[in-house]
């Protein structure tokens, strides 16, 4: 504790006394995290006036970064993030990782979430400085979080608290949910996935674009306040899933598709509870499973041939 104070109390009076490294720019990696609180960290330290360096949104190169930097038994979001951070690392001397806990009051997320700042400086060994702040809903809320990262980097309370205040308001109308559709044609299918799979328009464009050249109809899940009861898992945004599946109805819904990732943990318990679920339900399920190897003919492939499968029972 003492050494911790020690060092708080350092950066501190560095900061007070060079004023312009309080506003260095900072590196923001366009994965992972930059999904599951979309706009909260680029408007928390752009209003504290440090210019954000986003990386560049996912490609193929990206996925070719990954493979030859990563280690082999990350998940794809987690490779997909050390090469936006690789990316980051000619542009910016910080970057922000946070350490994710937890995402919502009663549920804990991802285990590899917790470690991300210990794996990160591990794997690129003193290349950048890495900002970090702890992600913990069970302990306390964002807002406090937010609040004590600003005085952590060196600015007053006041700044903090107006930062923190304008990226909650990014965040909440970030994920306000859409106005439900009033249109009472056919049956819709539903397009569910961590956010990370979900929001990578790299990852998740190929589906809904070959859904939309089939003509078919599809939402995407949106990451909005849970309704309904509190699902079984632990996970947050695996609880988020199965709660949302709980609410459709075979009427409305025509179908199911989950983005997974190769060797996602959570995805291979919780896929049991979504196919239950839906089997219960009368909805058709299927997982696309996403790796850095996945070909865009053998996906089109799985999803002409679950259209066609569900045309053929009606």
């Amino acid at each position: 504790m003492r050494t911790f104070l020690a060092r708080f109390f350092r950066r501190a009076r560095n900061a007070a006394s060079n004023p312009a490294a309080l506003r260095r720019p900072i590196g923001l990696p366009r994965a992972l995290f930059h999904f599951l609180h979309p706009g909260l960290w680029e408007t928390f330290f752009a209003s504290l006036g440090v210019p954000v360096v986003l990386s560049a949104p996912t490609s193929r190169a990206t996925l070719e970064r990954a493979d030859l930097i990563s280690e082999t038994e990350h998940c794809l979001p987690v490779k997909l993030l050390d090469a936006h951070l690789d990316d980051l690392a000619a542009r910016v001397d910080r970057v922000f990782v946070p350490r994710i806990l937890s995402l919502r009051r009663g549920f804990i997320s991802c285990p590899k979430l917790a470690a991300l700042p210990d794996a990160v400086r591990a794997q690129f060994r003193g290349r950048f400085e890495i900002v970090t702040a702890d992600v913990d809903e069970n302990r306390r809320p964002l807002a406090r979080t937010l609040a004590d990262l600003g005085a952590r980097m060196g600015f007053s309370p006041a700044e903090s608290g107006r930062a923190a205040t304008e990226a909650l308001r990014a965040l909440a109308t970030a994920q306000a949910p859409a106005t439900p559709s009033a249109d009472v044609g056919p049956r819709r299918f539903l397009l569910i996935g961590h956010p990370y799979n979900l929001e990578d328009a790299y990852l998740s464009d190929p589906v809904r674009l070959k859904m939309a050249a089939l003509g078919v109809p599809l939402d995407r899940m949106a990451f909005a306040s849970p309704q309904g009861a509190p699902a079984p898992l632990r996970w947050d945004t695996s609880a988020h899933m199965l709660e949302e599946l709980r609410r459709l109805s075979s009427a409305r819904c025509a179908g199911v598709i989950q983005l997974t990732s190769f060797n996602c943990g959570c995805d291979s318990m919780a896929g049991t509870y979504y196919r239950e679920t839906l089997k219960a339900a009368g909805i058709p399920f299927m997982a696309l499973t996403l790796d850095s190897h996945s070909a865009l003919a053998g996906l089109d492939t799985r999803l002409e041939a679950f259209v066609d499968s569900i045309a053929g029972r009606a």
